[in-house]
């Protein structure tokens, strides 16, 4: 009876919580305009800004659900110069309609920085993606977010 009990319980708690959060390895998105795939260095699924000058990258996410998104974007800068900065959007099926867009960058440098986005809604039917600016030598290491 007891053991039933815990595992009801850990069902109940467990399932909602994983069904919330997603992880998505940086590798899985895309440079932004075509002609700078080539900047982009992929090492351990990480993807790094390799060229000269900041370049523009993008992650589709998964969702589940019409509502608020939390977007969490690991990234990393060595310092100012290898700077990461980050928005998510939510979109309508017909791409006609944005929700989020404001871009926030690393709050510090030297070691991997959490970068939170709370503004993105997704619409029945619509999509999620986040759109990073990255600094030479500035690297997205994952996005988690939930679903």
């Amino acid at each position: 009876m007891k053991r039933r009990f815990k595992q009801a319980v850990l069902w109940g708690v467990l399932l909602p919580l994983a069904a919330l959060a997603r992880s998505v390895p940086a590798s899985s998105g895309k440079a932004v305009l075509w002609g700078d795939n080539p900047c982009f260095i992929m090492n351990a699924s990480t993807m790094s800004n390799g060229c000269s000058t900041r370049r523009g990258f993008e992650i589709p996410l998964m969702s589940d659900s019409a509502t608020s998104k939390t977007v969490l974007v690991t990234a990393f800068g060595a310092t100012a110069s290898n700077n990461v900065g980050c928005m998510a959007l939510g979109v309508n099926r017909e791409a006609t309609l944005f929700w989020g867009g404001t871009r926030r960058w690393l709050p510090a440098f030297g070691s991997a920085q959490v970068i939170t986005l709370t503004d993105a809604y997704v619409p029945g039917y619509g999509y999620l993606f986040v759109n990073c600016h990255l600094d030479p030598g500035g690297r997205v290491n994952v996005v988690d977010h939930n679903a």
